[in-house]
């Protein structure tokens, strides 16, 4: 009788622990986020796609994979934290905080251009509200160009170039307070 009640308590505790994976899975997910959050959330998704098909080949395969975004998002990290106008809000991050950072960008890239990544930070309005008193558009314009510079370095091609600097443009509405 005893081993038939812990069987019984192991079963139902392993089916609570797989309906916890489950539920946090599906709350992690924006690739998810239309059939499994609510609709305060759904802008999560829609800002990720940017991913357009020439001839059936995601923007994600035409970069060069995730090796090729993640050397842009490199390269615009660089560009970044040394640009005399945006690079003072990223003094004092330690490197773990770059290293996540860095992890994000690529994932949100990543996703957005149609390749296999998730990316799981904040909207970007979360992310980017009440950052020194508000960004400005001078400041998304400096960002802009720091991404279209690693894009050059990189040697992205001029119509992939164009598809990634217009999913940046995208983001402005979301990133600019004032």
């Amino acid at each position: 009788m005893k081993i038939r009640s812990l069987s019984t308590k192991a079963f139902w505790l392993t089916l609570v622990c797989i309906a916890v994976m489950v539920v946090s899975i599906f709350r992690l997910s924006p690739s998810l986020a239309y059939s499994t959050t609510t609709p305060a959330a759904q802008p999560l998704a829609a800002e990720m796609t940017i991913a357009t098909n020439h001839g059936g080949t995601s923007l994600y395969s035409r970069l060069g994979g995730y090796n090729a975004i993640a050397a842009v998002i490199d390269d615009t990290a660089k560009y970044v934290f040394n640009d005399p106008q945006i690079g003072k809000y990223f003094i004092g991050l330690s490197t773990n905080s770059k290293q996540r950072l860095r992890e994000l960008l690529i994932d949100q890239f990543c996703q957005a251009a149609g390749g296999p990544c998730v990316y799981t930070g904040r909207t970007m309005k979360l992310s980017h509200s009440g950052i020194g008193g508000g960004l400005t558009n001078s400041e998304f314009n400096a960002f802009y160009n720091d991404v279209a510079l690693a894009l050059e370095e990189n040697k992205v091609r001029q119509s992939e170039k164009y598809e990634v600097l217009k999913f940046v443009e995208s983001l402005r509405s979301q990133i600019v307070e004032k």
